[in-house]
């Protein structure tokens, strides 16, 4: 995972792309395998009309759609990250899921259909799905309170000060950027306009962020001593 975010945007994006096909295609000749293996119902019963609007093919039909599906969709979601400053949120979520649908009707579509309007329905239907998913998940994360944000914020203390700016400016998106420049604590008091704009955040982030730290400087900076003097004392201990 480190290896991987040292490489250029498109290699990392290509990368994941390919994770997702393969893990996709793999799903896809176990479902298709299985569909095979099951013995054909009786004419008449009920169990005919659901086997007969399974998906058509065999393995390496599915295989090939579940891997276009995942991979398409593994590869936006990465080039949608890169693109926002490491932000992911709902619209990356429903962008990499209404492409992927598109993928997976040019894919798997029928001859004769309409596929411009198959592309489109699928594209729409897949991305309001993973959209009302995605903000399902979130919804149960926030019923976890303080005490969740806390425990992510005690993992990673060198950005203790960091999160807690971000937020408290209701930035809180951006916390993914500032670890990828490595802007940690540290940094609070140096932060400049190039510094910020080299992870990606945009102009309007960027002036509330600025405008903080300058007038919270002095708090920075009196915190960063008070820390360095503690982990003094704490090294003192053991000498």
């Amino acid at each position: 995972n480190t290896w991987m975010k040292g490489q250029p945007p498109a290699v990392e994006v290509a990368l994941a792309a390919a994770a997702g096909s393969l893990q996709g295609g793999v799903l896809g000749g176990v479902m298709g395998k299985m569909q095979e293996m099951q013995p054909p119902p009786a004419p008449g019963s009920p169990m005919a009309g659901a086997m007969a609007a399974r998906p058509v093919g065999g393995p390496l039909a599915q295989a090939r759609n579940f891997a276009v599906l995942t991979g398409v969709h593994a590869g936006l979601s990465s080039a949608m990250k890169k693109a926002r400053g490491g932000v992911e949120d709902v619209k990356n979520t429903m962008v990499a899921s209404f492409g992927a649908g598109v993928a997976f009707t040019l894919a798997s579509g029928a001859p004769g259909q309409n596929l411009v309007a198959s592309c489109l329905t699928t594209g729409t239907v897949f991305a309001l799905l993973q959209g009302g998913f995605y903000k399902l998940g979130k919804a149960f994360q926030g019923r976890k309170g303080p005490a969740g944000k806390g425990r992510a914020q005690e993992q990673d203390p060198a950005y203790y000060r960091t999160d807690l700016m971000l937020q408290g400016l209701g930035l809180g998106a951006y916390a993914g950027a500032m670890r990828q420049g490595l802007l940690a604590d540290t940094t609070l008091p140096l932060l400049t306009d190039s510094a910020l704009k080299d992870t990606g955040i945009p102009p309007g982030p960027r002036l509330l962020i600025l405008d903080h730290v300058a007038r919270h400087k002095k708090f920075y900076q009196d915190d960063l001593k008070e820390r360095e003097k503690k982990l003094a004392e704490e090294r003192a201990k053991y000498n």
